[in-house]
């Protein structure tokens, strides 16, 4: 369960990168 969780977090925080790079872009 906290694996899981921490891949979630991960995932988002992924996410969140990779849409202000976009943005930078």
């Amino acid at each position: 369960m906290s694996k899981y969780y921490s891949i979630h977090e991960f995932s988002k925080i992924i996410g969140v990168s990779a849409q202000t790079l976009r943005n930078w872009d």
